[in-house]
């Protein structure tokens, strides 16, 4: 064994070039989740907005410049992604919440309720046999 260094073999010149690529990972439900509307206006808002930079990138698309070909394809795809996510939102039942409540307040709450409690107690009265025995067992706790 010599101590001599190993020597890679020089690149034929007839090899081609290993075109480098950035792969980019697919992004997680997380950030998925963080970049969703959080509302039906929201995702409207959305819509709207990636709709209009779409137009704006099919008309400076015409120059056929590699730049502005590059936009719109950036551009479409935000736009299918705001299409999508709107069409979820439309898709998803609607649930109404009461913002007032049904009883009415103040004084004839208060009157309400008095006169249903004095309803419930005047049943109750009536339901009890009368008499001495059922006075005892009243007394009793049975």
């Amino acid at each position: 064994m010599t101590d001599q260094p190993r020597v890679r073999p020089a690149k034929s010149e007839t090899e081609e070039p290993v075109a480098l690529r950035h792969l980019h990972p697919s992004p997680g439900i997380a950030e998925r989740r963080l970049h969703r509307p959080r509302s039906r206006e929201e995702a409207d808002e959305r819509y709207v907005a990636a709709r209009d930079a779409w137009t704006a990138a099919m008309r400076a698309s015409r120059s056929g410049k590699p730049a502005d070909l590059a936009a719109l394809a950036i551009a479409q795809e935000t736009y299918e992604a705001a299409l999508h996510e709107k069409e979820r939102w439309d898709a998803a039942p609607r649930v109404t919440i009461p913002i007032e409540a049904d009883h009415p307040r103040g004084i004839d709450a208060v009157v309400g309720q008095e006169l249903s409690w004095r309803r419930v107690h005047e049943h109750e009265q009536e339901q009890r046999p009368s008499g001495v025995r059922s006075l005892l067992r009243r007394l009793r706790g049975r």
